[in-house]
């Protein structure tokens, strides 16, 4: 059996980027070589093996993939190097990581959680516990919400709502968490209910074509659901149906981060417009949009 290399040959270095900045192309050919080693470790493994791997391993790797994400490139560098053909060709390989990485860290932190005397202590204790929420503290600065707006559907919570979880306790606000596998759905209640926010948070089983029928005064779409098109869709009849104007959020991925997972495309959100953005700061990777359903004369009279 094959074991990941950790060695530090192809770790990227700060200071070969110093200087570099007149020419994007020569920054190319610096990354370029580091993304495609990553890609050419994760050829040696099939699909079971990654979905397989122990957390701690899986960490190790996401770690060297979180690294390349959170390379200070800008916008135009990122760009040329996400564009570049060779590494266009391995994207899909890379970005499978990501998601089978959340899996399987979300599994693992359920099961922790569950079988924890302090569940609390121990979703503080988790590696990713600050990011989660510094991305939600963000995004819920930038909401500037009416009091009266306090139920949120979160649209694929997975096993552990950990945006519900931090919406409730830090915010005072309720949450629906909409969930398409039944597995997540009853690993996500037991997790609600061992931290005693039965009151504030409510997970269903189902997917967006519920929303018409659910009460739920805004949304967020998490940056992992799919598909994105018919979410959308979804979202803007149950809208136009409400009369009501929004908000709805969205969780993307921007610049170098669009290593992680495929961003979300302009022709997903048809029919809503943007109102907003809030970008990722320190080692979050998901940028929030804010968008609006477009109003028209024949849906709001």
């Amino acid at each position: 059996m094959h074991d990941i290399n950790y060695d530090h040959e192809h770790e990227l270095k700060e200071h070969e980027f110093l200087g570099c900045c007149r020419n994007c192309r020569n920054s190319l050919n610096i990354i370029k070589p580091h993304i495609m080693a990553f890609a050419a470790r994760l050829a040696e493994f099939p699909r079971e093996r990654l979905e397989n791997l122990p957390p701690d391993e899986a960490y190790r790797l996401f770690q060297l993939l979180d690294d390349l994400a959170h390379f200070e490139t800008g916008t135009r560098l990122a760009r040329l190097i996400l564009d570049e053909p060779e590494i266009r060709l391995v994207l899909p390989a890379i970005r499978s990581v990501y998601t089978i990485f959340f899996s399987i860290h979300e599994r693992h932190l359920a099961r922790k959680l569950l079988a924890a005397d302090e569940p609390w202590k121990t979703l503080a204790d988790f590696p990713l516990y600050p990011r989660y929420k510094d991305l939600v503290h963000n995004q819920t600065k930038a909401m500037s919400l009416p009091a009266r707006r306090r139920r949120l559907i979160f649209i694929g919570c997975g096993p552990v709502p950990i945006t519900p979880i931090l919406l409730s306790r830090l915010y005072d606000m309720k949450t629906t968490g909409l969930e398409a596998a039944a597995e997540h759905v009853a690993a996500a209640q037991q997790v609600v209910r061992c931290l005693g926010l039965e009151t504030y948070i409510e997970i269903i089983h189902g997917d967006d074509r519920l929303l018409p029928d659910l009460e739920w005064d805004m949304a967020l779409v998490a940056a992992l659901a799919e598909p994105k098109k018919r979410i959308f869709s979804s979202l803007k009849r149950a809208m136009t149906a409400r009369k009501r104007p929004g908000p709805v959020m969205f969780r993307t991925y921007t610049g170098m981060r669009e290593v992680l997972y495929q961003p979300v495309p302009a022709e997903a959100i048809e029919g809503f417009h943007i109102v907003g953005k809030v970008y990722p700061t320190g080692r979050v990777n998901n940028t929030t949009i804010f968008v609006e359903p477009d109003i028209t004369a024949e849906n709001h009279p």
